[in-house]
């Protein structure tokens, strides 16, 4: 695209004086190369070219490399914070979503800096402003980006949890939705679950597109189908995997406790079963007198030594599982490594199906996200020009 760079020596060569020293270096507005800038806008508005708007602050080169290598942090909390945003029913709610998805923030309506977040999960040490990371990541401009995602989905004041007159603004309020709205939420309307009456035909009601926001992409159809095939329900199912936030179904965690549980106590009981084998032996061996211990125990060694071995490890282990300070016996850690294995395969079912659409959902995640991403960046632009229309029309009239 067309654009121009402005050069000059910094040195004036007649009088030596370099540019910051010889003209004022105040305010930005009242700095020299403001001035430069304006002249050349001026230039460009006469010949009909297009301005760029200058919005907060430049990136480092640093910045920009971390960018380049997908490690900069700014980004990864932009792109999480937008799609928080677009989801979230209120300022409130932002902020509980945000500890959902592994942000931690800071919030000082009072102070200077007022909001900061930091993904630690991730690794970043630091606490990032929400200035640095732009103007649409202030307090304000968070609230106000949720007001207006609220209003253009037309949603009903009725639905937003209310503050009594005795509560702080931090307090939330929830406020329990309607058989009505359950359903409507899932796209699902009160007639289909309640059958009519009557055996007359109905015209089937019109349902939300559940796609609707990426229907204009390119492959839509058939990356909404893979997704369908795969478990994914939604935009808004696919949209709880474009990040690491915590799923209900997802029982890793749980799955893996439990296998360490079921492997501890399965060795236990072999290691008992092993010590009760050769226990014959062992007393027999305990029980001779000192002089013939050595000759029975290189008879039978491998006995011995497996009996000895087990039960070092019961004596090390057992303490784990006592009940009023005594060991439980073989059939209790058996009726236990019984229930342990039914909660196992009760929740490795769902996991799996988790799995699953974990899976697809990867397949396409990113590339939804940026498409989401650039047209929200698209809207904001929009707003920002209207914005700016509307400000000039407020000038003019004043």
């Amino acid at each position: 695209h067309l654009h121009c760079h402005v050069i000059f020596n910094n040195t004036n060569l007649y009088n030596g004086l370099s540019f910051t020293t010889e003209h004022n270096q105040g305010r930005k507005s009242e700095r020299a190369w403001a001035e430069l800038r304006e002249i050349s806008d001026e230039i460009c508005a006469e010949h009909g070219l297009s301005l760029i708007e200058p919005k907060g602050k430049g990136v480092s080169y640093f910045e920009r490399d971390m960018q380049k290598e997908g490690k900069s942090w700014k980004d990864k909390l932009r792109q999480l914070l937008d799609e928080i945003i677009s989801y979230s029913k209120s300022f409130e709610d932002f902020f509980q979503r945000c500890t959902e998805c592994g942000i931690e923030y800071v919030y000082t309506p009072r102070n200077k800096v007022k909001l900061k977040f930091r993904l630690k999960d991730e690794g970043q040490q630091r606490f990032t402003r929400a200035e640095t990371l732009s103007e649409n990541y202030t307090p304000e401009r968070i609230a106000e980006q949720i007001t207006e995602i609220q209003k253009s989905h037309n949603v009903a004041e009725s639905k937003t949890p209310e503050k009594t007159a005795t509560q702080s603004n931090s307090e939330y309020v929830y406020t329990p939705l309607t058989d009505e709205e359950f359903f409507k939420a899932f796209g699902v309307h009160l007639d289909e679950v309640n059958e009519p009456e009557s055996t007359e035909s109905q015209p089937p009601e019109k349902k939300d597109d559940v796609w609707s926001e990426i229907r204009d992409m390119r492959n839509s159809d058939t990356i909404i189908a893979n997704l369908e095939s795969g478990g994914i329900i939604s935009l808004d199912d696919l949209r709880s995997f474009f990040w690491n936030c915590r799923h209900p179904d997802d029982h890793t965690d749980e799955l893996t406790e439990l296998n360490n549980r079921i492997k501890a106590i399965d060795k236990l009981i072999k290691m008992l079963k092993q010590r009760s084998k050769h226990s014959a032996i062992y007393k027999e061996y305990q029980e001779r007198l000192a002089f013939t211990q050595k000759g029975f125990r290189k008879k039978n060694a491998a006995e011995i030594d497996s009996y000895e071995q087990a039960d070092k490890y019961i004596r090390e282990h057992i303490k784990a599982y006592y009940v009023d300070g005594k060991a439980p016996k073989r059939s209790v850690l058996e009726q236990m490594l019984i229930e342990l294995k039914n909660k196992y395969n009760a929740l490795l079912p769902e996991h799996n199906a988790f799995v699953k659409r974990q899976e697809m959902a990867s397949q396409y995640a990113k590339q939804v996200r940026q498409y989401l991403d650039a047209k929200r960046q698209q809207e904001r632009n929009r707003q920002y020009q209207e914005r700016k229309r509307n400000q000039q029309r407020k000038n003019t009239l004043e």
